[in-house]
């Protein structure tokens, strides 16, 4: 059976290394549909003449590499994600591809990570075109509801100034609240229920007589069937031959309040999902370093401690090598969700690339780190995982971790603590290391 087509341009100079590309895709379960160009000229044609779904991106080529490319893409003026596939590519390097516009880098060593990077940004990029999409339905909606304001399609009521009766009334406002002309000609205004709370009686009228002016951005009125219509009120007092009228204006707004509704509840998902792993639901990498600028700032504003911890599992190769990726995935996920178990309010957990998982612990010393670092351990150590019906497999890890020093830059840090994990992991497996052990 074929799987889901991908439309993908391969920017690589190397046939052999997209194969390699295209072989990944196809493990994943796509059918790909590609262009293989290793120059400008060749991607600027390629993105003129088809629609691609995504863009893999060799770091360098002769002649041409990523931010090269990202910037081709970005003068093409079309939304793209473009995925930076390198093996040889520091992290800062990166860093600093995502920052002018990659959507994620992959390691040609750890091709492993290019199905679930392309999902993931393919999901970002449906959800942008949903924002997208929604923010020109709500400025056609502003348009219409512009429009329909000139036209007098606005509900109106008018009231003799003097009594406070309703003189007339459109029939959009019949429509919007349910009740028929008869029930409101010659009522009280302060009588019909929708308008019991704007005008309850008839001192609440006389003030509103000299005002002369009365706005309401967002007020529920209740319609004959009891729902609540939102809706923007004004009323004017004005001359209309030898009498004075208030002619109040009611503007039906509650499609646009859903419309904003969504647009927020759109916003905030993209948000999320562009820090959130998908695989184990802890926040990704990318977010792990703005959080841990903020962290660093604080601690060296307040001089609180800052301690992080950084983990790896052990033979995790082999594990995959035994039971396959999916057994492999799973385990991941239980983990994320064990992490999330052993943190406390403050504390945020992160994956951070492949096998390996982060922790910030604010306001937490090296010696409380260690507390947390031999909580974890415990909980892996009690946590069965099943890659075989009737058969438990115990998973364990290597954790270093290390207290923040007043001032120090934050790339040092992270390779500080990078380095006492490695240690962890020369001594045996399941070991924690820190610099109280060095």
């Amino acid at each position: 059976m074929k799987g889901k087509e991908l439309r993908v341009l391969i920017v690589e100079d190397s046939e052999d290394d997209a194969l390699l590309l295209i072989r990944e895709l196809k493990k994943g379960g796509y059918n790909p549909v590609y262009d293989r160009v290793a120059n400008a000229v060749a991607m600027k044609k390629a993105i003129q003449e088809k629609k691609w779904d995504i863009i893999l991106c060799d770091y360098i080529m002769p002649g041409f590499n990523a931010p090269s490319a990202i910037h081709v893409l970005k003068e093409a003026n079309v939304d793209i994600p473009l995925i930076v596939v390198s093996g040889t590519i520091g992290e800062e390097t990166a860093i600093e591809c995502m920052r002018f516009g990659a959507k994620d880098y992959i390691m040609k060593s750890n091709l492993v990570r290019l199905c679930p990077a392309i999902s993931r940004a393919l999901e970002e990029a449906e959800i942008k075109n949903k924002h997208k999409q929604a923010q020109e339905l709500l400025n056609a909606s502003e348009v219409r509801y512009r429009r329909l304001f000139e036209s007098a399609k606005d509900g109106i009521l008018i009231l003799d100034c003097e009594t406070g009766k309703i003189v007339d009334v459109n029939p959009f406002l019949i429509e919007l609240l349910g009740y028929s002309r008869e029930q409101f000609i010659e009522k009280a205004v302060w009588e019909l229920g929708p308008f019991k709370d704007i005008i309850p009686n008839r001192n609440k009228f006389l003030e509103l007589q000299s005002q002369e002016y009365i706005r309401y951005d967002n007020l529920p009125l209740e319609t004959i069937d009891g729902r609540l219509a939102n809706v923007e009120f004004v009323s004017n007092v004005y001359a209309e031959g030898n009498t004075r009228v208030i002619q109040c204006n009611i503007r039906d707004i509650t499609e646009r309040k859903e419309a904003l509704k969504a647009l927020r509840e759109s916003e905030k998902r993209y948000r999320e999902l562009s820090i959130i792993d998908d695989l184990t639901q802890l926040y990704n990498s990318r977010h792990f370093y703005a959080q841990l600028k903020i962290e660093t700032e604080r601690s060296n504003r307040y001089k609180h401690p800052l301690t992080i911890l950084l983990m790896d599992i052990d033979k995790f190769k082999e594990f995959n090598d035994s039971y396959g990726h999916i057994e492999g995935d799973s385990v991941l996920s239980q983990i994320g969700k064990l992490l999330k178990k052993c943190l406390r309010e403050s504390d945020s957990a992160y994956r951070y690339g492949g096998e390996e998982f982060t922790i910030i612990l604010p306001m937490t010393t090296i010696e409380d780190g260690t507390i947390m670092a031999e909580r974890i351990q415990t909980e892996l150590m009690e946590k069965a995982f099943s890659p075989i019906s009737g058969q438990n497999v115990y998973i364990t890890a290597s954790i270093g971790f290390a207290q923040y020093m007043p001032n120090e830059e934050m790339k040092a840090f992270v390779q500080r603590v990078d380095q006492l994990m490695y240690q962890a992991k020369k001594k045996r497996n399941h070991s924690i290391y820190s610099e109280l052990q060095s």
